[in-house]
């Protein structure tokens, strides 16, 4: 009986301890897509590439955990629910440059943009910014390390209007713990 005791109150312990740590994730997506505002403060990431690569995932409505772990494998956010429902969500990711372990704003090289809307699909854009050339996103700051299990915290700005004069901007906050493992699948960096 003490065993079976002593078994839940560890397994207790593990599972409000992997919660705190999912806890610990802090992140915030907000602007406007075409002068339609967003607000998103659920988040996922993963990293891939030779730990070259992070992938932020933002949703306007908490993202279940088979989903988040599904992420973390393939770096791939899903714009649908369960019920097969469009969510409104914003996916953020970038290369470092080689060899660079460090997170810093210049590090970064290549940024994947991708905002999609849950109620009107054509206010949905995807871009790809170079840098140091393109200038419409910002990285005003990133710092800790990416690698599986590290630790990133940065925020992302920026404004830049698609070819048929529809505005949209962004400030993009995150304090996030890359998982343990590297995922399968995800924004490929090049050499």
């Amino acid at each position: 009986m003490r065993t079976t005791r002593a078994h839940g109150v560890i397994l207790a312990v593990v599972v409000l301890g992997a919660a705190a740590v999912r806890a610990e994730d802090r992140c915030s997506a907000k602007g406007s897509m075409g002068g339609k505002a967003f607000a998103m403060t659920h988040c996922a990431a993963a990293v891939y590439d030779g730990q070259k690569s992070v992938s932020l995932w933002f949703s306007e409505k908490p993202i279940p955990a088979d989903e988040i772990e599904t992420f973390h494998i393939s770096s791939y956010p899903k714009n649908r629910d369960a019920d097969n429902k469009p969510r409104t969500t914003l996916a953020l990711g970038f290369c470092q440059g080689e060899g660079k372990a460090a997170a810093s704003p210049g590090a970064v090289k290549t940024v994947e943009f991708d905002l999609t809307d849950a109620s009107n699909p054509m206010l949905s854009q995807t871009w790809l910014f170079d840098f140091p050339k393109d200038k419409d996103l910002k990285f005003e700051k990133l710092s800790g390390e990416v690698k599986p299990g590290g630790k990133l915290t940065g925020r992302a700005t920026g404004k830049k209007k698609r070819d048929d004069g529809m505005l949209y901007d962004w400030q993009i906050d995150f304090d996030v713990t890359l998982p343990a493992r590297a995922a399968g699948g995800g924004m490929g960096c090049g050499s």
